[in-house]
């Protein structure tokens, strides 16, 4: 029996008399009704999926009325669905209190978020039929273990194929989850002042824009060329007196101008509101919608590992022939500098400093005696509590459990953390993968202590009854290791915190306990105290914040390096920006010098 909690999302002040009515009829008598906030609808979902104890959540709006019978069908369904199931919802059809104007046909109902396939039950391809909120039902573990709702700013005319519940079901179907159309659980969204022409046509200029931006993709020239077509046709479908048909031909024209104008119509609308929802943590800051052309000028450049490795989802690993060829390639084309001396008055435009993170051993197996035979200088950010217990990162073994576990496992991994439950599909490889990248994500901010938890819940999915050793592929150095780095000519140790944790999300006894605690292990290591400090993760927004920064600050360093990519010139020195190194040979990698582009860290 799955149980079914029922939120309905309001606008401010929308009346729901008829709303809830509707619903009490239907056997719900107390529902959940999350008001849309100045943060959009998307947030207020996400409120609701937060607060749902319930397997199943059921979404209506405001301006819905279900019929009798509509929850008993859910139940139902859901008592009895597959396992895969994680989106069921029923049809939606239009209501006009006033009548329906005659120039609406059945080509314009989609301006007001309806749907209706008909009378038969289906399991439909979510990834070519999603549903609209206003009548769809959710599988909460599932939803929230997909990040939930992205919080778009949104707009009054986004109800549309890309709103963000229709991605949250497109992240579904990606992970592996189906989707069912369930013709009784019935419902229809009344339309009173909406149904205007002037109203179709703003809804639908928008729909043109966020579909150029985020859905299909067409040349201008073809996008021009629909534009043209239907525009003609309006007048002559005038002429012969065809409302319906010249209303139609209207919408194309807006659509495709829609398109013509994505950027300064829509961009701003797919924007996140915020750096954190009730689902989702780190979420990076609104993108401008035009980038300003990148500065020449010194710059750093981050490298992980130095590996060959079975897997590299994080994209963190340069082969240890490529990294030759790249050390090649600074010393003929740029002025390779220690990573002070980019940053000191007389640093050329062409300057470029390399630094490592985290401290695989890899560094000083394959890295150092390449950095040593070429002469160039280069930081290693150490992660110094993995270095000194031996302990192998997170993330690895995350990777290694998903992709090297026995076909036989179950094919879901329910995990529940901080107080909430999520389920990925974990049977193939590909579902393997999507749900290493949505556990990362929910993983990132939390406590060491919560994350050694969901490892040990992971093992066990796994079939391991207890952790196994790291491989050698992704062991630490030690401190021994540590002190033969930096005793090579040109290579020096900077702090990247004790437990790699992301220091936003600490308190602030922690974030000091990580960012002093990782300067006196490596003063005790090295006999000197470090000056330079890496960010773990490194997202500025997400990651690490002007507290955060301050801290570094207070602590003694001098410099503090992120993981955004940019030249450092004006660059704040506790927010400098760093490139992250392709895997690449050596024509590629040049080519990619010269061409500034974006790029993350861990």
């Amino acid at each position: 029996m799955r149980t079914l909690a029922v939120a309905v999302i309001a606008r401010p002040a929308a009346a729901l008399d008829g709303c809830l009515t509707a619903l009490e009829r239907a056997g719900v008598s107390d529902p959940a009704v999350v008001r849309i906030g100045p943060d959009g609808a998307a947030m207020a979902r996400n409120r609701a999926l937060a607060a749902c104890n319930a397997d199943v959540l059921g979404l209506v709006e405001d301006d819905v009325a279900v019929e009798p019978g509509w929850a008993e069908a859910l139940v139902a369904f859901w008592t009895d669905a597959d396992a895969a199931l994680a989106t069921a919802a029923g049809p939606l059809r239009a209501a006009f209190p006033g009548g329906r104007p005659g120039w609406l046909t059945g080509e314009l109902l989609d301006a007001f978020a309806t749907l209706d396939l008909g009378v038969e039950p289906a399991l439909v391809d979510a990834r070519g039929r999603t549903f609209h909120a206003g009548n769809v039902s959710f599988r909460a573990d599932a939803l929230r273990a997909v990040g939930g709702f992205w919080p778009a700013r949104g707009h009054r005319d986004g109800r549309d194929w890309f709103s963000e519940e229709h991605e949250a079901q497109r992240d579904l179907a990606r992970a592996g989850w189906s989707a069912a159309y369930v013709p009784g659980a019935r419902a229809a969204r009344t339309v009173t002042s909406d149904a205007r022409r002037w109203v179709v046509l703003r809804r639908r200029l928008r729909y043109g824009a966020r579909r150029a931006l985020i859905g299909d993709h067409h040349t201008t020239r073809a996008t021009v060329r629909q534009l043209t077509t239907s525009a003609v046709g309006v007048p002559v479908a005038l002429a012969s007196r065809r409302g319906g048909l010249a209303m139609e031909r209207a919408v194309r024209v807006a659509e495709s101008a829609g398109a013509l104008i994505a950027g300064p119509l829509a961009h701003r609308d797919l924007q996140p509101v915020t750096r954190d929802t009730p689902i989702r943590a780190g979420l990076p800051p609104p993108q401008p919608r035009r980038r300003r052309r990148p500065r020449d000028g010194p710059v750093i450049l981050l490298y992980h590992r130095v590996v060959e490795r079975d897997s590299d989802p994080l994209g963190v690993c340069v082969s240890p022939a490529n990294f030759v060829r790249q050390l090649e390639v600074l010393k003929a084309e740029r002025e390779v500098r220690p990573l002070t001396g980019v940053l000191a008055g007389d640093a050329p435009h062409h300057a470029v400093a390399v630094t490592f993170d985290d401290g695989y051993e890899d560094n000083l197996d394959n890295a150092a005696p390449a950095l040593a035979a070429a002469g160039v200088p280069a930081t290693l950010f150490v992660a110094t509590g993995h270095v000194a217990e031996g302990r192998g990162f997170w993330w690895d073994e995350v990777e290694r459990l998903l992709r090297t576990a026995a076909e036989g496992v179950k094919p879901v991994l329910t995990l529940e953390l901080a107080g909430q439950r999520r389920t990925f599909r974990v049977g193939r490889s590909q579902e393997r993968r999507i749900a290493r990248e949505h556990l990362h994500r929910w993983l990132q901010p939390m406590a060491p202590e919560v994350i050694d938890s969901a490892l040990a819940a992971i093992r066990a999915w796994a079939g391991m009854s207890s952790k196994a050793s790291t491989p050698k592929a992704d062991r630490p150095m030690t401190p021994d290791g540590l002190r033969a780095f930096v005793g090579m000519p040109g290579l020096a140790a900077g702090a990247h915190s004790r437990s790699h944790r992301s220091l936003r999300y600490a308190a602030a006894a922690g974030q000091d306990a990580e960012i002093v605690g990782s300067r006196h292990d490596l003063t005790a290591w090295l006999g000197a105290e470090p000056t330079c400090f890496s960010y773990p993760f490194g997202v500025p927004g997400a990651d690490l914040d002007g507290t955060v920064a301050a801290r570094v600050r207070a602590a003694g360093y001098s410099l503090a390096v992120t993981t955004t990519p940019g030249v450092i010139a004006g660059a704040d020195r506790f927010m400098l920006p760093r490139r992250v190194a392709p895997d690449l040979d050596a024509e590629p990698f040049e080519e990619w010098l010269r061409t500034p582009a974006a790029g993350s860290g861990i």
